[in-house]
């Protein structure tokens, strides 16, 4: 993945998103998708969580355990990036619906936008005169963009939040008590996913508990 730069300033900082998103969107896609009975270690036709699946990354603590957390999380988050997408989405799209306040807000700042670049280049006559002329461009503009900033922290800000919180905590459990030697890679195994876990299989082959186990047949 991309490095964080250590000297930050804004054109580091742009060019380090950058990285970062084209990062990501490479790597989530749907072919990266894995199944449910994958993700959630279900076993079996009855359907239920395996026991083994999610487990501590240590038994107990010792000088070793941040490394083993570390490569833990890395192992989770390389295999299931494209899941943890789904899930943060899930949740947006949850809490979004919760919330028809803030989508009829921000729907009446999308439509006054449209409006405004309307106007720009059209006329619009009213009663004989161009409303598009009433109030000059920059004035309009700033006044949405002002009115932008107020829907978006009355609005948006506490969704946004609740996004945040609620699918980073299911996110970082998962990584966390996800066991990867209850994670089947079968035959046909993409590349990204063998490279997934093979950029960790050194820190793991100090720990037994951190081995994968491959069957055929599965995807």
């Amino acid at each position: 993945g991309p490095v964080i730069p250590r000297n930050l300033d804004l054109a580091t900082l742009k060019a380090y998103v950058g990285g970062v998103s084209s990062y990501i969107s490479s790597r989530v896609t749907m072919d990266t998708v894995r199944p449910l009975n994958t993700f959630l270690g279900i076993t079996g036709p009855s359907f239920c969580l395996s026991p083994e699946a999610f487990n501590p990354p240590v038994k107990k603590v010792d000088k070793s355990t941040p490394e083993k957390f570390k490569s833990r999380l890395k192992l989770n988050f390389q295999f299931f990036l494209s899941n943890y997408a789904v899930v943060t989405a899930g949740v947006a799209l949850v809490t979004t619906l919760m919330h028809p306040g803030m989508i009829a807000s921000v729907g009446l700042v999308w439509g006054l936008w449209m409006f405004h670049t309307f106007l720009i280049s059209n006329e619009v006559i009213l009663f004989g005169r161009n409303i598009g002329t009433l109030v000059s461009i920059s004035h309009r503009s700033n006044a949405l963009v002002a009115f932008t900033i107020f829907v978006v922290l009355w609005k948006c800000l506490v969704p946004a939040i609740t996004v945040v919180a609620i699918s980073g905590l299911i996110i970082l459990a998962h990584a966390l008590f996800r066991d990867p030697k209850h994670i089947d890679i079968g035959a046909t195994t993409t590349n990204t996913t063998k490279n997934a876990f093979g950029a960790g299989s050194d820190d793991e082959s100090q720990d037994s508990s951190e081995v994968l186990v491959e069957k055929p047949g599965q995807v």
